[in-house]
Parts: C-alpha cells; sequence; structure tokens
C-alpha cells in the first residue's frame, strides 16, 4: 500500500501544473478586458469624450492629446477625481463539473453584484515656456477595476476576485511650429500591479487519485483558494497634434503607444489538505501583460457664438492579444494560451452650449464596442458592447479658476459566458463547465478642479 501511495503521490504532483499555468495567464488577461478607464476629464466626460483630442480647454486634455496644451498660456493645472460605480449581475446560470469526475452539478451562488466600486483621480499640470514651447505632465489611472464574487459562485473555479491598478506618469512637451498647429510627445511610466485568484477543486483533484479516492475525497468536498500578485514598471510613449484651419475648427489626432510589462508573480494555495499539499506549493513566474497602443482622432467645430459641435474616435489594437506565453522559473514547460481579441472603436458625438462668460454645459453619446469575442467571454470581466450618455458643465466663478463635472450612465449587452472544460491535459480541467448571462450597467461621475495662474 505504501508503495501504491508514492507512485500515485507523482500524478498528485503533476495534476496542479494546469491551474498554476492558468493562473499567471490570468495576469495578462487582466489587460484585455476592455476595461479602460477614460475617465482622466470631467470637461471632455460631459459630452462622453467627444473631440477630446481637438479641445485645449484646460490641461486635463493633456490625456488625450499632448499638442493640447501649446494653447494654453502661463501656469495651469487640473484636478480630477471621478467615482465609477458598476453593477454587475449574473441573472441566469448553471455549471457542471467535467465527465472525468462524474459530470456533476457544482452548487451555489450565481454571484450579483461583482463590479466593485473605485474611485478614480487625475492629475495634470503645464507651463508655456514662451509662445512655442510647453512643457507638462500628466498622473492617471489608465487600466483597471476590480470584480469579486462571493466563496460560493458557482464559476469559482473559474474566477473569485480579478484586480488590475495602473499609475501612469507622464511628462510631455509640446511645440507651435505655426500659429495654428501644434506637435506634442510625451514618455509613458507605467506601474502595474495584478492581483486574481480562483477555487481550486482538489476534491476533484483526490477523486482522480485511486489511493485518494478511497481516503474520500470527492468532487466539491475540499476546495482550495489560489491568489496571484504580480507587479512591474514599464515605459511607453504618445504623440499628437492638433491644427486649426480656420477659426472656430480644431482638428486633433493623438497616437498611445503600447506599454510591455514582464510581471514576476506570486501563486498561493489556501486550505489544502496534506494529502496533496506537495503538488500544490507555493511557486513563481512571469507573465507578459501589454497595455495595447490606440490611435484618437478629434474633432470640434463651433456653429455661432455659443453652440460647438463635437465628434471623436478612438482605435485600439486590442488584437495584440492573440497568444499569452506564460514563464516559470522552476523549468516546467511554458504555457501559450490563444485569446483571438479584436480591435474596437469607441465612436462619441457631443455638443456645447454657452449660456453666458462663465458657464458651458455640454452633453454627448457614444458606442464603445467591446474587444471580447462571444467564445472566449469569462465571468472575470464578462464585457460587451457598451452605451454611453453624458451630460456635464463647467463654471467660472473668477479668473483663472473653473469648475467642471460630469454624470455619465453606461449600459450593456446582455453579456453571455459559455466555457467548457476541455478536459485532461489543458489548462480548463477542472474547471467545469459554465453558462452564466449577466446584465451590466455603470454610473460615473466626475468632478474637476482648473487653475491658470
Amino acid at each position: 500500500m505504501a508503495r501504491d501511495n508514492k507512485r500515485h503521490g507523482k500524478r498528485a504532483i503533476w495534476l496542479p501544473v494546469p491551474v498554476a499555468v492558468s493562473f499567471f495567464t490570468m495576469l495578462a488577461d487582466a489587460s484585455g478586458t476592455g476595461f479602460e478607464l477614460r475617465e482622466q476629464s470631467a470637461t471632455s466626460q460631459g459630452a462622453s469624450l467627444a473631440g477630446a483630442a481637438a479641445k485645449s480647454d484646460d490641461p486635463s486634455f493633456l490625456y488625450f492629446n499632448s499638442a493640447s496644451m501649446a494653447w494654453l498660456p502661463g501656469t495651469q493645472a487640473a484636478v480630477v477625481g471621478s467615482g465609477v460605480f458598476g453593477q454587475l449581475d449574473a441573472q441566469t446560470g448553471s455549471a457542471s463539473r467535467t465527465a472525468a469526475v462524474g459530470s456533476s452539478a457544482i452548487t451555489g451562488s450565481l454571484g450579483r453584484d461583482a463590479a466593485q466600486d473605485a474611485f478614480v483621480p487625475a492629475l495634470h499640470g503645464s507651463v508655456a515656456l514662451g509662445e512655442r514651447w510647453h512643457l507638462g505632465i500628466s498622473v492617471t489611472s489608465p487600466w483597471g477595476l476590480v470584480t469579486k464574487y462571493p466563496a460560493d459562485f458557482i464559476g469559482r473555479y473559474h474566477a473569485l476576485t480579478s484586480s488590475l491598478r495602473t499609475i501612469n506618469i507622464t511628462p510631455s512637451v509640446a511645440w507651435r511650429p505655426l500659429p495654428n498647429l501644434a506637435v506634442g510627445a510625451g514618455l509613458q511610466i507605467q506601474y502595474a500591479d495584478a492581483r486574481l485568484s480562483q477555487a481550486v477543486d482538489l476534491g476533484a483533484v483526490g477523486f482522480l487519485n485511486p489511493a485518494l479516492r478511497r481516503a474520500g475525497f470527492r468532487p466539491g468536498v475540499a476546495d482550495s483558494r489560489a491568489t496571484v500578485t504580480g507587479d512591474d514598471t514599464a515605459f511607453g510613449w504618445q504623440v499628437g497634434a492638433q491644427w486649426r484651419p480656420i477659426i472656430g475648427t480644431q482638428l486633433g489626432a493623438a497616437f498611445r503607444s503600447a506599454i510591455f510589462h514582464n510581471l514576476g508573480g506570486d501563486a498561493r494555495f489556501d486550505g489544502v489538505p496534506t494529502a496533496v499539499a506537495a503538488g500544490f506549493a507555493s511557486a513563481r513566474g512571469q507573465a507578459k501583460l501589454a497595455t495595447p497602443e490606440s490611435l484618437t482622432l478629434g474633432f470640434s467645430q463651433q456653429i455661432g457664438e455659443r453652440w460647438t459641435l463635437l465628434t471623436g474616435a478612438e482605435w485600439t489594437n486590442w488584437s495584440r492579444f492573440r497568444d499569452l506565453v506564460v514563464r516559470f522559473d522552476d523549468g516546467r514547460a511554458p504555457s501559450v494560451t490563444q485569446e483571438r481579441w479584436r480591435d474596437s472603436w469607441f465612436l462619441s458625438l457631443g455638443a456645447e452650449y454657452r449660456v453666458n462668460d462663465a458657464l458651458v454645459v455640454r452633453s454627448g453619446i457614444a458606442w464603445d464596442q467591446t474587444p471580447v469575442p462571444n467564445g472566449t467571454r469569462t465571468p472575470r470581466i464578462p464585457d460587451t458592447d457598451r452605451y454611453w450618455l453624458s451630460t456635464g458643465a463647467s463654471w467660472q466663478p473668477a479668473k483663472g479658476v473653473t469648475f467642471s463635472a460630469a454624470y455619465t450612465h453606461i449600459v450593456a449587452d446582455e453579456a453571455r459566458v459559455r466555457l467548457r472544460d476541455s478536459g485532461p491535459g489543458t489548462d480548463d480541467f477542472l474547471r467545469g463547465d459554465l453558462t452564466t448571462n449577466y446584465s451590466a450597467s455603470v454610473d460615473i461621475v466626475s468632478i474637476q478642479a482648473s487653475f491658470a495662474f
């Protein structure tokens, strides 16, 4: 009997390998959710970001186009704070284990209100060095948000907690070679921190081992919680231009590069029974995370003395996510996962109305296309196409001081998750089949204070 336990103990060590592989892969998944945080300017958000690449009302437009500060005199600063209140509910769902362990139902809750509220701050500043040259800096959080499910979520073997936080520090410079033309460039210094967790069905792992099966291991009776963390600092760049061909017409274009992280991560397993502890020891590895490049276009057209029409488009190169390669420090074979993401567009239309010299009101709509194909959608962030409706205003109570506020309501198409356990030898093994239908909405409230000195 001792000899039999030793022989099957080797198999117990092999079984968790796909689980650890899948966790390090999820570090890269966290960036490819379509949850880019665009809430960096209350002024532009009031019009659903329409025309943001062409505008230069205050330093907050630095986030959208480095060239925008070329039109700002003196020294200026903007402080922005946005509250993001998401609602993500699984309306219906079911889950079952793979046929290799009996195809039994995975019971538990649907995991309502999985989206976590967040506060997104941003700081922007610019300094004019004469008429042609300007220096600026922005501190933003362009990627992130959190989803969290209860421990008994029916999809717990696919996801429990998913967290990605980033900080971008972007020093920039702008130059006006002509009175109606400005160009700009900036360096992106980006810190990324990821934390993900999911349950692991160690009862099913033991069930596959005849000796442990005789000891009472059954699917669903010995869940462990696995947590992966990783962080990194990496660099990118951005360039932009704005052109004012005639009075009242403003055009803008900006390009933001991809940033490539190599996250050093730790995988930890909690609640592991002694009988299988040797196979679920902590591990280290590296996973590549890329925040994709984007191209943003903006147009602003003044109509009469009071109205301004705004429109914009942003293309994001999400199709970069084709293969995710994970390498381990202990020399085990790397994991390659196909994601098959696709490029996406954000299209916006808005308008501003100047009530008087001190007050401007604005509104806008937008279509935010998801990069996630139906076949690869997961419960971590079940993203679908979204639709924006925004309104806002800017008030200047005194010279050099402007307060802006904006409200955005976002609704999303129904998200359908259809995941299938691919069986032994794959990263999905023992996660089970999962079928869920999600509804989602987001409310964003942003405020901003801008100062000119």
